[in-house]
Order: structure tokens, then sequence, then C-alpha cells
């Protein structure tokens, strides 16, 4: 272990208001189980205290090396830590002096790819377009006072609401017992319908269940039929504030049921009284957007950082 992700460890047990997707135990649920591994580096203020840090994804392919935010994970970058009564000339000044001593940090590994999503908190990525980077900006969906439940429920569009109803009179009921085998199996069924062979690893998806349950931040949500058909499942995460939808199945038979909404609708429920936000985990896809959208969710911008070295912008000028 470097010197640094170690320092990274020890800020992290300092500082429990860390986000979920930085913790520790959570990079390395998102990494072992696939044989990855995952490093860190952080910026000190004048006094020698740690003010930033940047926990990635760290690797090499064919020779190449790359920095990346992990599956299942919605952020990684840069995160800073927040001071009371800064005026907002001091805090950009020091956050351009942390991030310029994280670059060069960064451009210290000679990396051919580095392609990053930032929290959503982060905003001020100046520092890393004057060292060559550039940002796309993507979308998230949230909802963001689950306190109201009453009220999430009546923002929903007619058509959620119908499908929860169809589902409820159906006799669809929800539990939290699905093991992380019975999931992934879900999820196969699923792509292999669609053709799709985007899965993830039944060893990944087993950590971060395992994992997260350990922690009491992650479960399993199943919707099943009165003969013991599952229809529909998610895996769901959470901290202190925020739940993410991270894994979603639907059985290719059961589409039409409603289930798949009725899992969403009644675990947001479940959690209402423990977090505030619902976060849908983001797409970009058009289809699934629409289906964020209708639940009532928010876009909610974030920046994904990429930077390649200029070998790799040839060889891909050349393909197109």
């Amino acid at each position: 272990m470097t010197s640094e992700k170690a320092a990274y460890i020890a800020f992290c047990e300092q500082h429990p208001n860390i986000p979920l997707f930085l913790q520790p135990w959570w990079l390395d649920a998102v990494t072992q189980p696939d044989g990855k591994k995952w490093e860190a580096f952080v910026a000190r203020n004048n006094q020698g205290e740690i003010e930033a840090v940047f926990p990635f994804l760290y690797g090499s392919k064919l020779g190449l090396r790359y920095a990346l935010t992990p599956q299942l994970t919605q952020y990684t970058g840069i995160w800073i830590l927040d001071k009371e009564g800064e005026t907002t000339s001091a805090r950009l000044s020091r956050e351009k002096k942390l991030q310029n001593d994280i670059i060069a940090q960064i451009d210290s590994l000679r990396l051919s790819f580095f392609d990053v999503r930032f929290p959503l908190s982060y905003q001020y990525w100046s520092p890393l377009y004057w060292a060559g980077y550039h940002q796309e900006t993507h979308y998230t969906y949230r909802i963001e006072n689950l306190s109201n439940i009453e009220q999430v429920y009546e923002n929903l569009d007619y058509a959620k609401q119908k499908q929860i109803r169809k589902a409820q009179e159906a006799g669809i009921t929800i539990d939290f017992t699905m093991t992380a085998d019975e999931l992934y199996d879900l999820q196969c069924l699923q792509l292999d319908k669609r053709g799709s062979k985007d899965v993830l690893s039944r060893a990944l998806v087993q950590s971060v269940v395992t994992k997260s349950r350990a922690c009491g931040q992650g479960l399993i949500a199943r919707a099943k039929d009165s003969e013991g058909n599952t229809h529909a499942a998610i895996f769901v995460v959470w901290d202190g504030n925020c739940a993410w939808e991270l894994i979603s199945a639907i059985h290719p038979k059961f589409r039409a049921s409603g289930a798949s909404t009725l899992v969403v609708w009644e675990t947001m429920r479940h959690l209402s009284q423990t977090i505030n936000t619902w976060d849908f985990e983001g797409s970009m896809i058009e289809g699934v957007e629409n289906s964020f959208r209708q639940f009532g969710g928010k876009p909610v911008p974030y920046f994904t950082i990429q930077k390649t070295n200029k070998l790799i912008r040839i060889f891909e000028a050349c393909k197109k």
C-alpha cells in the first residue's frame, strides 16, 4: 500500500461524512473481486492537514496505464473538505492550490487514459482544464425530498401510478431476502433476452451486496407473485443522506406486470425514514431517462473528466 493511500484511509476514518462511493470499504468491494486495485492521492494545506482527496481505479492494459471510476460506482473524482466562513475568493484560491497538487500527482503516473466521474458537488474544474483535461456533462436523476412520501407519489406520472396499482391488484408483494446470486442470475436472464453481453461479474455483485449489507447500507428488494415467481428486483445502497439504485433486473416474462415500478416505489417508501434523496444513478440513454422522469426525478448534472495521451488521440483519429 502506498503512503498516500494509507493517509487517505486514515483521513476517511477521521471524517465519517465522506460519501459512500469514496469509502475505502466500498472501493475494496468494487475492485478486489475482479483482481483490480484502487489508489488514492491526497493534498494538504500549509499545516500538513489533508483537505482534498482523489481515489481512483488504477491499472494497465497492453502497457498503457489508466485511471477510471470503478463499476457500480457513481463517482470518485476530487473531493475537497469544506471550510466554514470562507469567502468565495478564498475558497476558489484554496481549491485551485489543492487541485493543482493532485493534478501534479496524477500527471506523475504518465497515464495513457484518464476517464473519471466526479462528485455532483464538484463544480470548479478549471484547474483541470488549464492542465489539458476536458469534460463532458452528464446527468443523473434524483428525487430530493422523500420525507413527504405522499407528495412523492403525487409527483409520479399517471402511467407509473397505474403500474403500481396493477401490480398491487395482482397480489405482487415485496421482500428483502433475495440473495446476490439470485439477483445476478435474474440480470443475466434479462440481458441474454436483449442479446446484450454487458454483464457484471458474479463475484462483483456478491461482493458489493455482502459488504453493503454488513455495513447496514445496502439491500436487495424483490417483487414476486403469489406463486413465488420473481418479477423484478433492485439493489440499492445508501449513506446518511442519499440512496442509489445501482442494479435493476426484470424477468422477461413479466415485463408488463408493473412489478418493476412497484419494487422501486416500495423501496423508496421503506427507506424514506432513513434517507432524504433517491438517486436513479444516472443514464444518458433516452428510454431509461424517460422512465426516471416519470418517477418525478429531476436531472442533476455531473462532470466526467477525461484526458488521453497523444498516441491514443492519433489512433482514435485514424479509426474515423
